[in-house]
């Protein structure tokens, strides 16, 4: 809730800005197919919390679609400023240890507000551009389905470049399509018990295509 507040308090301070400077301002909305791949490390503690008794590493990747919301500003001819939402939510797979056994489990992870804050560059190839950002996106690691250990949710950073062609259609509309990839920091969580569970999520990366329609002003 906090980033969605950030995120809506940053687009009202970015129109608002734009009005009062006289800039051009843009409202868009995406489809995006994406592809992230991570490595996760479980740690289990002995009774004492003092030692790890158990240590497994996994290395997974997956793909997802989801839909995201922008606001931008030009400051110029050549550059923007703009900011980036992902509104829903979107989960790994399973990984799924012990199958049909009794001491099964199922881990996955889900991620929550990616928002990206970036700055466009327009070059003199017709519609290309050049994107470059920082965005941030909240992680929660479940294990069971989410009925089994329960963890909190970490927020990691990371940066984020891409690619695009913007083709205007007319009457202030463009159809732009763009690839994108980010790298975010390592996260850790755990679920607070004294024989503490420990995952950490790491070596985050993350590709991205997109296919907005924006409306500029």
């Amino acid at each position: 809730m906090k980033k969605i507040i950030i995120a809506i308090s940053s687009a009202m301070l970015l129109a608002t800005s734009a009005y009062s400077m006289d800039i051009r301002p843009s409202i868009g909305i995406s489809g995006n197919l994406a592809g992230y791949a991570a490595t996760g490390t479980e740690e289990n503690f002995n009774e004492a919390g003092t030692a790890v008794d158990t240590t497994t590493d996994e290395h997974g990747a997956f793909a997802t679609e989801y839909g995201s919301i922008f606001l931008e500003a030009s400051i110029n001819d050549v550059i923007s400023i703009g900011l980036d939402y992902v509104p829903q939510d979107f989960e790994t797979p399973q990984n799924v240890s012990q199958e049909n056994e009794s001491n099964e489990k199922k881990v996955s992870a889900r991620f929550d507000d990616l928002t990206t804050l970036y700055a466009k560059l327009n070059v003199p190839l017709g519609g290309t551009y050049l994107k470059v950002g920082y965005s941030e996106v909240d992680i929660t690691p479940r294990t069971n389905g989410g009925s089994g250990n329960t963890y909190g949710s970490a927020s990691t950073n990371g940066f984020t470049v891409g690619l695009g062609y913007n083709h205007e259609v007319s009457n202030g509309v463009s159809v732009r399509l763009e690839v994108s990839a980010s790298e975010f920091d390592d996260v850790k969580v755990n679920n607070g018990q004294t024989n503490k569970t420990q995952i950490t999520v790491k070596d985050i990366i993350g590709a991205r295509g997109t296919l907005s329609i924006v409306k500029s002003f």
